[in-house]
């Protein structure tokens, strides 16, 4: 089973990756760390010492943003935080925020990345593996441009030129984690009618099944169809994405793909619970070989 033991055994680099969000998640595990060891069992509790709400300090323990530089004296003196520890907690954080500008910051996306659309972005970056249930699309990391435009042109419509042009221009962007140096492992799920459905029209998808027997071949890509034999799990299209990351944190998160942005939980029991779903699929999924010769299949239909 392809599930959530995949690719634990493959030779891609798994260094901790320095961006700026993997940074931020390893600030916010240690402040947690911290008010644990403080005596602060919950953040309600450190949060009336801290004089701050409590939804302030789950945003900064779990990595969602930098704590402010009044927050960060107090938690350090609340805390009881001493020298060096104040000081290796201080020179992360300027590490992190000197950071270049990653290209998703860039003044050209701001009006395409509203809300919590331009959350995963920075998730795909950080992460050291990636589980993709795409449902009744080839997922996003793998789509080729003719197909990100069919998608465009059809869901978009009310949109401007622009904004359908630099939709497809940040799609492409983000699939460069896959051939990177260091490249992010992708393990995806979707369902066989994501490969029946001719976005585009033949050519265009007769390009895109290429392209996944192509992307298959990287050692960091595991492609899996559930096929419509499998029954229920065949109608399962509802879109999931589960990210894991490196370093002392260790932090896994889920993000749902909704109408009006992403939502990411970090909850442990959500998590084991979209694991458990995905592992199910999985089970009801065709091996990679199985997958290929059906991807060949279909090619040869179009």
């Amino acid at each position: 089973m392809a599930g959530f033991d995949e690719g634990k055994g493959r030779t891609v680099s798994t260094s901790v990756n320095t961006s700026a969000l993997a940074i931020q998640r390893d600030v916010g595990a240690e402040l947690r760390r911290l008010r644990l060891e403080a005596g602060f069992a919950t953040q309600t509790a450190a949060a009336k010492q801290l004089k701050c709400s409590q939804n302030k300090i789950s945003y900064v323990e779990s990595g969602k943003r930098w704590p402010d530089d009044a927050l960060l004296k107090r938690m350090l003196k609340v805390y009881g935080v001493e020298e060096p520890k104040r000081t290796e907690i201080l020179t992360t954080i300027r590490t992190g925020k000197s950071i270049d500008r990653s290209w998703w910051q860039e003044p050209r996306y701001r009006d395409l990345i509203t809300g919590g659309f331009g959350r995963i972005f920075p998730l795909e970056d950080a992460a050291e593996r990636i589980w993709v249930h795409s449902g009744t699309y080839v997922p996003g990391l793998l789509q080729t441009e003719g197909y990100i435009e069919a998608l465009a042109a059809f869901g978009q419509k009310d949109e401007s030129a622009l904004h359908r042009e630099l939709f497809v221009e940040t799609r492409l962007r983000r699939q460069q984690i896959l051939t990177r140096g260091q490249p992010v492992t992708l393990i995806a799920l979707f369902l066989e009618s994501a490969l029946r459905a001719v976005v585009g029209g033949p050519e265009v998808m007769r390009g895109q099944l290429q392209h996944l027997r192509e992307m298959a071949a990287l050692p960091n890509v595991t492609l899996r169809a559930v096929p419509y034999a499998a029954g229920a799990a065949a109608a399962m299209g509802s879109p999931f994405n589960v990210f894991e990351f490196p370093g002392a944190h260790n932090k896994t998160v889920v993000m749902h793909e909704m109408s009006r942005g992403d939502d990411d939980i970090d909850n442990p029991a959500q998590v084991r619970r979209m694991r458990r779903q995905f592992n199910d699929l999985a089970d009801a999924a065709l091996d990679v070989a199985g997958t290929i010769s059906l991807i060949e299949e279909i090619e040869k239909t179009l």
